[in-house]
């Protein structure tokens, strides 16, 4: 991928410029939605508009860039031993959230004492949440695209790894990449005015008074993503000789652009430009990291997980140890659903919710107003868990990929 290799990073000039636009566009969206309420309304569909259209481009480039990441897996030394690597770096980290989910919110315990007023809290979900899971075709293939999107770009990578046409092919599906990602740099000239118009329309619709009954269970969301990142990925960074604090600043621009955006596919297409620029092997991030954004979602793992355990105890249910264990398995599945456009963990809780069947969805709507709030802690928790990710496996095949490709050069070079 081209323009992965790039000298200057594209979010080292453009982003950073665009920094003091995203700030001037918070400030303005937060006194714009808190003193001219009637204004935010307006600016309803802005958002998501602007994401669905985001989603249409930045899906192409993960796919095209899992069949790019397979296609190359020959220039890394020992692919196998590196594949299995990451699937058990997904499973254990999947586990630790959920566990880390569950222990915070036994320990604060959202949902007891609220003293919430359901009647004068509880929103309306849209109902395009509901549209998705309604029984037909549509709704099964949406539930499982994941699924479906992940085998899909396996088997295609498969057969051109396999494909006396590989070189060629991996030639145009460079040139796919760099397209699309050249179409999402001119789209994110539009960020500042979308953050504003998502922002006023927040604090119009919900306002501060949404958030102080519900504060512990945002509160438990946002200490375990805090403990997360720097307790868990702490230990894992520093067991591989990676400084953490070192490796967040790396990609500050990036997590602000997810922080304001909500999403964590938004920095998708530039991450690998600094992780490269670092020294991290190419091919090895081009494999690991578009499998993390369907598969390692820490942050969705922790929401869904504190959430659930918020209606249990905010309906008194009494579940058993067996009961948490089908909630821990139906949460490791569920959560892949949650990458997408602002508001897929919401749904990838309400699929959770439908599946374990003990807990009632009545006033599930309570957490739709908290949601937008829960979002960037959601979304920056996920794209730092896969980054680092991506980090940690390419420092563990670091010196076995050098000496491959120093071996491959040579054979190239014998051979010519």
């Amino acid at each position: 991928m081209n323009h992965i290799g790039a000298k200057k990073a594209f979010t080292t000039s453009y982003l950073r410029n665009l920094s003091l636009l995203v700030f001037v566009a918070i400030i303005g969206g937060i006194a714009t939605g808190y003193f001219f309420p009637h204004v935010g309304l307006a600016f309803m569909d802005v958002g998501d508009y602007f994401f669905k259209i985001l989603e249409v481009l930045i899906l192409p480039v993960i796919f095209f860039a899992i069949v790019y990441g397979i296609c190359q897996l020959s220039r890394v030394a020992n692919p196998d031993r590196m594949i299995w690597q990451t699937v058990v770096y997904f499973i254990l980290i999947t586990s630790v959230c959920i566990v880390l989910g569950f222990s915070f919110a036994f320990i604060i315990q959202p949902g007891k004492n609220t003293a919430i007023d359901i009647d004068d809290l509880v929103s309306i979900v849209p109902s395009s949440y509901e549209a998705y899971d309604d029984g037909s075709l549509f709704s099964l293939l949406y539930l499982n695209r994941h699924a479906i999107f992940l085998f899909a770009a396996i088997s295609l990578g498969t057969a051109i790894h396999f494909s006396s046409r590989k070189a060629q092919v991996i030639v145009w599906l460079d040139a796919g990449i760099n397209g699309f990602v050249q179409v999402i740099k001119y789209l994110y000239i539009s960020l500042p005015l979308i953050i504003f118009c998502n922002i006023t329309y927040s604090i119009a619709v919900y306002g501060i008074d949404t958030l102080l009954p519900l504060s512990k269970v945002l509160a438990t969301v946002y200490l375990a993503d805090i403990v997360f990142v720097f307790g868990v990925l702490g230990i894992i960074t520093r067991l591989f000789g990676i400084d953490l604090w070192s490796f967040l600043l790396l990609i500050k621009e990036e997590i602000l652009l997810v922080m304001t955006t909500s999403s964590s596919k938004t920095a998708f297409p530039m991450i690998f430009d600094k992780l490269h620029a670092k020294g991290y092997d190419l091919h090895i991030l081009g494999f690991v990291i578009p499998l993390g954004y369907c598969f390692n979602l820490a942050g969705a793992c922790i929401y869904i997980s504190v959430s659930c355990v918020f209606f249990v105890q905010l309906y008194n249910i009494s579940l058993t140890f067996t009961d948490y264990v089908w909630l821990f398995i139906i949460i490791s599945f569920t959560s892949k659903t949650a990458s997408g456009v602002p508001g897929s963990g919401f749904l990838a809780l309400i699929f959770t919710l439908s599946r374990f069947g003990k807990i009632p969805m009545t006033d599930v709507a309570l957490l739709y107003s908290l949601d937008r709030f829960m979002n960037e802690a959601r979304s920056v928790t996920n794209f730092i868990g896969i980054a680092v990710c991506g980090a940690v496996i390419a420092k563990i095949n670091d010196k076995g990929s050098l000496h491959h490709k120093k071996a491959t050069a040579a054979r190239e070079a014998a051979s010519s």
